[in-house]
């Protein structure tokens, strides 16, 4: 979910996705600000979610700061928090509530309904759903305006006190207090449904943390690690490398300063010259950004490149691989319907000071998390895409934030939640092989858990949160295995 290339590449397994995931170009920014997708890309092998049994609410009594003195505590501006129920299937007082956690995004009334999986399990069990949107996401703005002072109001520790409140409201409204809960988020959201387990288990009695980093890290360089481990896995070495030998040009280009940039402006399509390194930054981010996109949510929709597709574009024997990436750089654009490619710094700067998911998910991680998506790392195709250090995210927050300089508070993060040692019960991992999140995330070789019941489910060759949406006939033995290990704990859960 998720600005560009690093940050955005977390957004929140979101029902609809962009063909172009990655990128910090000031319209993939703007895009995710307003909710807008070019196309609505439809999850393999399923029928367009109907919303016609979900009602969409306000929870007019959340409170601004969780944690302020009750004596003079303020009510959020405006509606209040949004949230939404789907009774279809509930069976009323004492049956199950499965709550989705809404992240980094704005949610949609398509979680509730037959595009995910939890919609089976709650016609199984009789069980009511709820989603409800996160602080300072879509329509859940509790602020006047989103200056640096207001997004103080921001964190994760917030989002999880108005979870407990709004999950006490509702169970209050419906007179079902004896109604067992069960959390669920996939990426950012995935963290939050352990966490709130572990820090609300009065409010919940078990979670699903799908593809869930709950390790807090400044510095990510094992995301991009992943990506070139995905490439092999599923078309080999030569389009690893035909990616690696595309990156050498660029940077060669890059390093001859005008003439170079020049080039790149015409071969790129740029929406305006790049003058300075802080502009290619930005394309490069964007470029690199396609490529992440695609492994992130490899096979998840329809009418959107996979990482075979991509590769059939950069080992064609007709070109070098620069001219390759060129070329699959315009098919992205072609699929996003964007005339251009940004390269500019200050486009950028301008997109994250608006209002909209970009820059609450910067401050997100510029605040807590870090999550920066570097190029630091050897072993993966955009090494010499040195730009794409720390400066940059840091250069990003300051533009973004009045001068921000302090680095995410990572550490103190890991110590509230526990990192991948997190000592909550009633709670699965479920997380894909080729997901680059899953470095910082439970998987099967994390160790022994803090808590017998806490249980890693590390599923072969599927992607990000792959496991939260309903099964298709193209779905792997090891996605419908996974599922069916998800299906048996909630049983579990709700016969305790």
């Amino acid at each position: 979910m998720f600005v560009v290339l690093a940050i955005f590449l977390l957004v929140n397994c979101a029902i609809v996705a962009n063909a172009n995931n990655g990128g910090f170009g000031a319209q993939r920014i703007r895009d995710k600000n307003t909710g807008f997708r070019h196309v609505d890309f439809q999850f393999k092998g399923l029928k367009a979610a109907n919303c016609d049994n979900v009602t969409e609410h306000y929870f007019q009594d959340a409170v601004l700061d969780n944690f302020s003195p009750i004596q003079g505590q303020q009510k959020w501006y405006g509606q209040g928090q949004r949230y939404w129920l789907n009774k279809q299937f509930w069976g009323g007082n004492n049956y199950p509530i499965f709550v989705f956690i809404g992240g980094e995004g704005e949610e949609k009334c398509s979680r509730l309904t037959s595009s995910m999986y939890m919609y089976q399990l709650a016609q199984e069990h009789r069980a009511l759903l709820v989603d409800v949107e996160h602080r300072f996401y879509g329509k859940s703005i509790p602020t006047p305006d989103v200056s640096t002072e207001n997004m103080k109001y921001l964190s994760s520790s917030q989002a999880l006190a108005d979870l407990a409140r709004i999950i006490d409201h509702i169970k209050s409204d419906l007179n079902t207090g004896t109604s067992k809960v069960i959390t669920v988020g996939g990426s950012y959201p995935g963290n939050l449904a352990a966490w709130f387990r572990l820090k609300y288990p009065a409010s919940t009695f078990a979670s699903i943390a799908s593809s869930a980093p709950i390790l807090a890290q400044t510095n990510f360089p094992e995301y991009m690690d992943v990506v070139g481990q995905s490439i092999v896995h599923f078309s080999g070495q030569p389009c690893y490398n035909a990616f690696e030998n595309a990156a050498q040009v660029i940077q060669n280009l890059a390093l001859m300063g005008p003439e170079g940039y020049a080039k790149l402006d015409t071969d790129f399509q740029t929406c305006s010259p790049m003058k300075d390194e802080k502009d290619l930054t930005i394309l490069l981010s964007d470029l690199m950004g396609n490529v992440q996109g695609t492994i992130q949510y490899n096979n998840e929709h329809n009418g959107v490149m996979n990482v075979t597709d991509i590769c059939g574009y950069m080992t064609n024997a007709n070109a070098d691989a620069y001219t390759n990436f060129v070329t699959l750089s315009a098919a992205y654009r072609k699929a996003n319907q964007q005339t251009c490619e940004d390269a500019s710094w200050a486009d950028t700067v301008v997109a994250l000071k608006a209002e909209g998911a970009g820059r609450s998910w910067t401050y997100q991680t510029c605040n807590e998390f870090g999550y920066f998506q570097t190029t630091d790392s050897k072993n993966q195709p955009f090494s010499t895409w040195k730009w794409l250090n720390l400066d940059f995210y840091r250069a990003l927050c300051a533009e973004a934030f009045d001068g921000w300089t302090a680095d995410p508070q990572v550490r103190w993060i890991n110590d509230i939640y526990g990192d991948i040692r997190i000592a909550g019960t009633n709670i699965v991992f479920p997380s894909g092989t080729i997901d680059p999140w899953h470095a910082l995330g439970v998987t099967n070789t994390t160790g022994k858990m803090a808590q017998a019941t806490e249980q890693p489910i590390y599923i072969e060759g599927t992607a990000h949160c792959n496991d939260l949406y309903a099964p298709a006939n193209s779905d792997p033995a090891s996605l419908t295995f996974a599922r069916q290990v998800i299906a048996n704990k909630v049983s579990e859960w709700i016969k305790a």
